[in-house]
């Protein structure tokens, strides 16, 4: 754990005092002054300096020998050497000098006694002209040993700003966050540490740790597709990771994708064919995914002997071989036992289908409803139309068929396949004859005519409108509002919004979303007053902070108040582009151009993780650059921001490109 912090190397310095205290006693004989009362007659006080430096050396040398007593002797000397020395600056009326006063701290913070160490460190930076990368690193290695990782991370924090690219700072940074569990704020900064390397440091030492900790910190917050790529990245490295190659095995899992998963289980059988639990994984997704290869595999598992005697891997392999004596009652059992396993549930309602049990119905359902719940969308699909047929012939099962499909419908939205849920929907609702089922998969066909490219916003408006007649419920009157924004018709959709909040006041979304219509209508009072009445109902409401932050930091009002609502949004998304990406623009318009840099970079690095590019951010970007007479990175960025544009040109971003162009040729 934190392998960046490294022993302070000051290559030599000791060496100079040496040859300087050497010069003094060869001058010509007489009598000589003592300096101090600590040294010799016509010894300089810079000797001990010298041979403190010396002893520490030697502390670190024998320390990489493992010799901890030699090495606890030196650092004991070199504390009394500086002691003595800054004694006999006292005596001179002088102060420490940062050097000796950063080597007494590291001497404590080797011999453990840690508030000397911190109190030290201390003095160094109050006589230091401007504070080193040593002394802040110092100060963290002093804050780790003492356990206070919260006050290491602030260490970091607050000078950050001046070493923004500095992937020291950035790998701790990710790393105390880390261990501290804070994952959003670990994941920015390892975010940041790699859009570092890949434009500075393409061979950084930090090259695979960082991609390692990306994909589990993706892992561990659900962005299984990113974390998919970093840890590709990590095994492009390191190719025999078990425990990284059956990471990516149970994302795929996860994903639905047994073709990669089978690939990356394989793999682990073929590095370690001793491993049981890559061989019992893939028995598992080779039942549920390819049966017709299932009963080879299975056999090879025997002939491998990793057949156990008991377990789920036993009981698929009895009903793949078609011993079914006592199996259903096995499967029961083991399905109350273990109820979050997904396999014996298929395996079960397989039996049932063979068996024709009376209750496959409801285990088809049960099924398929734990299916969806571990994310295996086709899987669930895939039961719920085998159901679906069982029912096809059954007279007045309209019903039936109609929850079904809506069943089926989700399992298609959850799969990006937006037609073909709008398509289920349409046949659940026509099934239907239940006037609150009704109101309810209306409802549901809008919000899909509202997603993924379908743009069918004018259908959305229709459906609810009818809806709307019948049951003038808030939340179609809210999802209407958003349907009139994405048409732009900006003032009926204030309508629907308010039409929600007059039946339901304590809604804080709709407050926020109406203050984002008022908005576009340039009616900033309002758009204000909505802000901070989600606020008031919601003071977690981390969009309406960078919301009214932002409003106000355009438009040069509040900026106080501005930069708290930013630094309480990113206090709870650290990891939020749009959030880093405002509080760098309010730190520009107050001209703290280096801390905006930080931040607008954070926001770029996020942005580029979570795949896209922002013009915004990237215009941003130049306008920090301008405003440092940097002209050469403005336009690059101001170019970079005209490239991403999807909509019509910014013609205020195209004249600042035509004049910087300008200026440079001349």
């Amino acid at each position: 754990m934190f392998q960046a912090i490294k022993t302070l190397n000051r290559p030599f310095v000791f060496v100079f005092f040496c040859f300087l205290s050497l010069s003094l006693f060869a001058t010509e004989p007489g009598t000589r002054t003592k300096e101090c009362s600590k040294s010799e007659p016509g010894v300089p006080a810079e000797f001990l300096l010298s041979r403190g430096l010396r002893e520490q050396v030697d502390g670190f040398q024998a320390a990489q020998r493992r010799k901890p007593e030699d090495s606890k002797l030196s650092f004991e000397r070199s504390v009394s050497f500086l002691e003595s020395y800054h004694l006999c600056l006292l005596e001179a009326g002088k102060e420490p000098s940062a050097l000796s006063a950063e080597t007494l701290s590291l001497n404590y913070l080797e011999l453990g006694s840690l508030e000397k160490a911190w109190e030290w460190s201390e003095k160094a930076i109050s006589q230091s002209p401007e504070v080193s990368k040593d002394q802040i690193l110092l100060q963290t290695r002093i804050r780790i040993r003492q356990g206070e990782l919260a006050k290491a991370s602030e260490v970091l924090e607050n000078s950050l700003y001046k070493f923004p690219n500095d992937p020291d700072f950035l790998y701790l940074l990710g790393n105390l966050n880390f261990e501290r569990k804070l994952w959003n704020q670990s994941i920015l900064y390892y975010t940041a540490l790699s859009f570092v390397i890949e434009r500075r440091d393409t061979h950084s030492k930090y090259k695979f740790l960082t991609a390692k900790a990306l994909g589990e910190l993706n892992y561990k917050l659900d962005h299984p597709k990113i974390a998919i790529k970093r840890y590709g990245e990590y095994i492009a490295g390191y190719k025999n990771d078990i425990e990284v190659l059956f990471r990516l095995a149970q994302i795929y899992f996860v994903l639905g994708d047994f073709k990669h998963c089978r690939m990356y289980l394989e793999q682990i059988r073929e590095k370690n064919p001793r491993d049981i639990d890559a061989s019992h994984m893939l028995a598992e997704i080779y039942f549920m995914d390819s049966r017709d290869s299932a009963p080879i595999y299975f056999a090879t598992l025997r002939k491998e002997k990793k057949i156990p005697k008991e377990g789920i891997v036993f009981l698929l392999d009895k009903l793949i071989s078609g011993s079914k004596t006592g199996l259903e009652t096995k499967l029961r059992s083991y399905i109350q036992e273990n109820p979050g396993r997904l396999s014996p549930r298929v395996a079960l309602l397989e039996l049932a289908e063979k068996e024709k049990l009376s209750d496959y119905e409801i285990l088809n359902a049960d099924t398929a409803q734990y299916a969806y719940e571990y994310r295996q969308y086709l899987t669930a699909e895939k039961i719920l139309r085998s159901g679906l047929s069982k029912i096809n012939s059954k007279e007045n099962a309209d019903e039936d068929k109609s929850l079904y499909y809506e069943k089926i419908s989700s399992c298609q939205e959850m799969l990006g396949l937006w037609n073909h849920a709008v398509m289920s929907t349409k046949e659940s609702l026509r099934l239907t004859n239940e006037t609150e089922k009704k109101f309810r998969l209306r409802f549901r066909l809008a919000y899909l005519y509202l997603q993924g490219n379908l743009k069918k916003e004018s259908h959305a408006v229709s459906v609810l409108s009818e809806t709307i007649k019948e049951n003038p419920n808030p939340t179609h009157y809210y999802l209407r509002g958003l349907a009139y924004f994405q048409l732009s018709k900006y003032k009926e959709s204030v309508d629907d919004f308010t039409a929600a909040i007059k039946i339901d006041p304590n809604n804080f979304n709709y407050y926020f979303y109406r203050a984002t219509a008022f908005d576009k209508l340039k009616q900033f009072s309002d758009t204000e007053s909505d802000l901070k009445t989600t606020l008031s109902l919601n003071p977690n409401a981390s969009n309406a902070m960078n919301y009214l932050g932002y409003l106000y930091a355009e438009k040069d009002i509040n900026p106080e108040e501005a930069t708290k609502l930013l630094n309480q949004a990113i206090s709870l998304e650290p990891d939020n582009p749009a959030f880093q990406d405002s509080l760098g623009w309010v730190l520009y318009r107050k001209k703290d151009f280096n801390r905006a840099l930080l931040h607008l970079n954070f926001a770029a690095s996020l942005a580029l993780e979570r795949g896209f590019e922002d013009p915004v951010i990237y215009e941003h970007l130049g306008d920090v650059y301008l405003a440092k007479k940097d002209p050469v990175n403005a336009l690059q960025f101001f170019k970079l921001s005209e490239s991403k544009l999807k909509a019509e040109p910014n013609k205020d971003l195209l004249a600042k490109i035509k004049k910087l162009q300008k200026e440079i040729s001349e």
